[in-house]
């Protein structure tokens, strides 16, 4: 199969899978969460400061500029991401991650706030650069911050990595979380990192330190987009982020099979 078929494939796979072209994440709740990344609501700004001196129009113009589609357009209770943006997004990924995967030596760190849709994505690519020579680092594992994170107030939230992927915690569970702080810690705490593989906060706080990140953003990932927008961040993977683990295995086969 050549790779125009492979594509199309793939194009035909995320659009009846609704990673992308409509997706459940309604226009609505995007232009609802730009007005909170403006206000400077920490689960929306992602540990990134571009929101103190937006404008809502800057903030829509850099989210229809990563995802295809005006968020104050057509029908609020509709969503969309171009299939177009989607697959260049895939391709931007694969070519980030080809040298890697051709000369290893790389030290990288992968996190997520979305584990139950994107942790099976990274624990994939984990392990095809770790078997390429590459070091998967696991900074501050099973370390707890010293602070309370958005809602958590009680009990112990922490680090802890699953697949060789970072992921927060609260006493027991594995979180959902938007917020930077957990990354911050592990950028904290020093060592070399030559690529960051992460979304939301996780994704946020690495480009606020300047370093090299590949990042996944739902149509609703205000900051990632506008960091895009200003030039602080190049390889936003435009996509539906909490489905199940089995839908999106596609797109991480795809992606680590262009790379190499």
């Amino acid at each position: 199969m050549g790779i125009a078929q492979e594509e199309a494939d793939l194009r035909a796979l995320l659009v009846g899978r609704r990673l992308s072209g409509g997706i459940r994440t309604v226009r609505r709740q995007s232009l609802a969460y730009a007005y909170k990344l403006l206000k400077g609501d920490p689960d929306h700004t992602f540990g990134l400061d571009d929101w103190r001196t937006a404008s809502i129009d800057e903030v829509v113009a850099a989210v229809e500029a990563g995802i295809g589609d005006r968020i104050t357009d057509g029908d609020p209770e509709l969503g969309y991401i171009a299939p177009e943006h989607t697959l260049a997004g895939i391709r931007a990924h694969a070519d980030a991650l080809a040298p890697f995967l051709r000369d290893g030596g790389g030290t990288v760190l992968l996190a997520t706030g979305h584990p139950t849709g994107l942790l099976d994505h990274y624990a994939g690519l984990a392990r095809a650069l770790r078997n390429a020579g590459n070091r998967i680092v696991r900074v501050l594992d099973d370390h707890r911050l010293d602070h309370a994170v958005g809602a958590h107030a009680a009990g112990e939230t922490g680090i802890r990595f699953f697949g060789g992927v970072a992921c927060a915690f609260h006493d027991e569970a594995i979180l959902h979380t938007h917020r930077p702080d957990h990354m911050e810690a592990m950028i904290a705490d020093g060592g070399r990192i030559d690529l960051v593989i992460a979304d939301h906060g996780m994704a946020g706080a690495a480009i606020a330190a300047g370093l090299p990140t590949l990042s996944i953003a739902d149509a609703n990932d205000i900051a990632l987009f506008l960091a895009r927008a200003r030039g602080r961040h190049e390889h936003v993977l435009p996509i539906e982020d909490n489905f199940t683990p089995a839908e999106f295995a596609p797109v991480t086969a795809y992606l680590l099979r262009r790379a190499v």
